[in-house]
């Protein structure tokens, strides 16, 4: 009996192939079914767990974040299609487009960097990712690496102006800029000059120490030194380093001569940033102590480039030696 039981087996087998596959497909089924309920339950106690719970539910965060990549995929793409209509004949102004939203995308990130945000890593990975598309010889890929990279510079200009307290000042030095920030919106935005050549304003992050008002400024360099200069009065400082570095107006520079350039032209300060009265007034009034000062090369360049100029310590204390008005 147990021989025919086997061939009728074999022979069953034979004839109803399509039955053994529904079969094997229900059993997997099955097996999937309490495999997950098993991972349910894993997921519920590990939250229950506290932070064993959290490395649980990273299975579900996985999950968001490939969601969150085929989002950013599908804007990118969308964007790149009104891009290539939109400079459809005018490759170079694409390109244009692309490496300003390239150089821009840097240097916010060089900030975030500085302040230490690591979520924006992974944002200038991809902002570098679509840029270098931007050497494509095909007109689409240029188009989808300029969307990338406005994507990609967007979310890291949004996530640093909503990161920490909100206020922000930035300054950079190839534009000799200042812009300062709360929760987003612009408070400041002035022209400046910062350090000359040869005592240029530190790079780094760090932040309001102090402030007074007025000021008398005296040089740390002793009569008939090159950088030696008489006491000079202002009206009011926000210091930012410890070796006398601040944000100040000056009455002796025209606010014309401010901007590009203007820290080699005969204006110059001794490491401090020349602000018009008008914005440090409002600098003065605004900035707690403790306001993160960032300033910046701002060229443009990657951000290990631009970090590689840093001149302050972690603490945000100057490594380069005393500066003055």
């Amino acid at each position: 009996m147990s021989a025919t039981a086997t061939g009728g087996r074999s022979r069953v087998r034979r004839s109803w192939p399509a039955f053994w596959q529904r079969q094997t497909r229900r059993v997997a089924r099955l097996q999937w079914q309490r495999r997950r309920t098993l991972l349910v339950v894993v997921l519920m106690a590990g939250v229950g767990l506290g932070s064993s719970g959290v490395n649980a539910v990273s299975a579900a965060g996985a999950s968001h974040g490939v969601r969150a990549q085929s989002a950013e995929a599908a804007t990118i793409n969308a964007d790149a299609g009104r891009l290539a209509s939109q400079y459809r004949g005018n490759r170079q102004g694409l390109l244009e487009a692309g490496r300003a939203g390239l150089a821009a995308g840097r240097n916010d990130a060089t900030v975030a960097e500085f302040l230490k945000l690591g979520w924006a890593r992974r944002l200038d990975a991809g902002l570098e990712r679509n840029g270098a598309m931007l050497d494509s010889v095909h007109d689409q890929q240029v188009a989808l690496g300029v969307a990338g990279v406005r994507y990609f510079a967007s979310q890291i200009h949004t996530g640093l102006l909503r990161a920490g307290s909100g206020q922000l000042i930035t300054v950079s030095l190839k534009a000799q800029e200042l812009i300062a920030y709360e929760r987003g919106r612009v408070i400041v935005d002035t022209l400046v000059r910062t350090g000359r050549p040869a005592l240029p304003t530190d790079i780094g992050a760090m932040q309001v120490l102090s402030k007074d008002a007025p000021w008398t400024m005296k040089s740390p360099w002793p009569r008939g030194s090159a950088e030696w200069y008489p006491d000079t009065p202002v009206q009011m400082v926000v210091w930012f380093t410890q070796n006398g570095e601040g944000l100040h107006d000056a009455s002796w520079q025209p606010n014309s001569t401010l901007g590009p350039g203007s820290q080699n032209g005969p204006y110059a300060s001794h490491g401090c940033i020349h602000v018009p009265l008008a914005a440090v007034r409002l600098l003065f009034d605004w900035a707690p102590i403790g306001t993160p000062v960032v300033v910046y090369p701002g060229d443009g360049s990657p951000v290990a480039d631009q970090v590689a100029q840093q001149s302050v310590d972690a603490q945000g204390n100057p490594t380069s030696g005393v500066r003055g008005d």
